[in-house]
């Protein structure tokens, strides 16, 4: 596989939301042992419920990576950050629940793709259907996943919830372009 990777060509990237009746593919391999068995024995379970949606980018057929997606909400008491945010409700947010890219294609962007797959094509469609201010994510205690959300334009606020040691990253959706 080459290091660079064309997101736009057609040809080779292709993106697929995952659907109830769907056989996910087998081959998908993450460093991190428990998105992989999530992606492998819970995920589709999680649609079928309607927990999540779920997304995954092909790459010459190969699952390269999946995202999921739920709503959730942020509690005015989350932190000290978001009370000093003028949150006096909650508000509600669109949580990235898992974000995972195969180990083979891991370095190459395709965690970018996913991102940048979520926020232009699936938020646009999201905020005539629904309200939602945050986009949402607990990032798993590692400074280079820290960072990547960062990097992106996420803000990490550590501690998050008052009752749990608890990391978040927030990306506020007013800060999009209309």
């Amino acid at each position: 596989m080459t290091d660079k990777i064309d997101f736009n060509d057609t040809n080779i990237v292709k993106y697929y939301q995952i659907e109830e009746t769907d056989l996910l593919d087998e081959d998908f391999h993450c460093d991190i042992d428990e998105f992989t068995e999530y992606y492998s024995l819970l995920c589709l379970n999680d649609v079928r419920e309607r927990i999540v949606h779920a997304y995954v980018i092909k790459i010459n057929d190969d699952v390269a990576g999946y995202v999921t997606l739920a709503m959730a909400h942020i509690r005015p008491d989350a932190t000290k950050a978001i009370e000093a945010k003028g949150i006096n409700e909650n508000v509600p947010a669109l949580l990235i629940s898992h974000l995972a890219v195969d180990e083979t294609y891991q370095g190459h962007g395709v965690g970018t793709a996913l991102l940048d797959f979520v926020f232009l094509y699936l938020i646009p469609n999201l905020k005539n259907r629904a309200g939602c201010r945050y986009v949402m994510l607990n990032p798993r205690d590692d400074e280079g996943v820290r960072q990547f959300y960062i990097n992106y334009g996420f803000d990490y606020y550590d501690n998050f919830k008052s009752d749990k040691n608890s990391d978040a990253c927030l990306y506020d959706l007013k800060s999009l372009p209309n």
